[in-house]
């Protein structure tokens, strides 16, 4: 009896240990976007670290901690990582809009558009090319240039799946001076999305300080 019991202890502590161990990608992935949600963004990344340790080095795995570390502000690590997540596996699209969003946070306003283009000629998935088209348009704003500007505004048509054409029109409108019209756009915009869809776009507008609120991180 004695040792049937201590069969079925090993047996369940094995067990244990196996689940912990064998805690799947999806997993990690969500864990770390809750934490980077509320802000622990070093936790999330402990998570991904730990992970890594048990052998997901999955290229969306680096992708999600890039996009973690361009939050933290260091643009060298993330550009690293999501370059390695695109050699790991070449169909992810995250890696790559991402890579344009690192060359926006640090004014490089050609490169990041040059990474946006290269994209949407690669891909037909509407939501991503509406994000692409904001992102294009986006670029041409920061660097004070209408004439590029304005053929990129026209792009992002009515209606989108994303939020893309009310930031777009908000964008425009923080650009040329109408902050009360900008302010307008988003409050529609935020109406008809929940923050986790408007963040990305509400992002590049805080970049430029058009916005005073910082918007939620986004791991997608």
């Amino acid at each position: 009896m004695r040792l049937l019991f201590a069969s079925f202890v090993c047996l369940a502590s094995a067990l244990l240990v196996s689940a912990a161990e064998n805690v799947t990608g999806t997993d990690s992935l969500a864990g770390a976007s809750r934490e980077a949600v509320a802000g622990r963004t070093d936790a999330a990344l402990k998570i991904l670290d730990d992970a890594e340790k048990r052998g997901d080095s999955s290229g969306l795995l680096l992708a999600k901690r890039g996009c973690i570390h361009l939050e933290q502000g260091k643009t060298e690590e993330a550009l690293s990582d999501f370059h390695t997540a695109h050699e790991k596996d070449p169909t992810l699209y995250l890696p790559r809009l991402r890579l344009g969003d690192v060359y926006f946070r640090q004014k490089k306003w050609d490169e990041a558009r040059a990474a946006y283009l290269e994209l949407m000629g690669d891909t037909n998935v509407l939501v991503l090319n509406e994000r692409l088209r904001y992102g294009i348009l986006m670029t041409h704003l920061a660097a004070k240039d209408d004439d590029g500007a304005k053929p990129a505004f026209d792009r992002v048509v009515f209606p989108t799946e994303t939020p893309a054409y009310y930031y777009a029109q908000a964008a425009w409108a923080f650009a040329h001076g109408s902050q009360k019209a900008g302010e307008k756009w988003m409050k529609t915009a935020d109406g008809i999305f929940d923050a986790s869809q408007t963040a990305w776009f509400a992002r590049p507008l805080f970049d430029l300080g058009w916005i005073k609120t910082k918007p939620p991180i986004v791991l997608d």
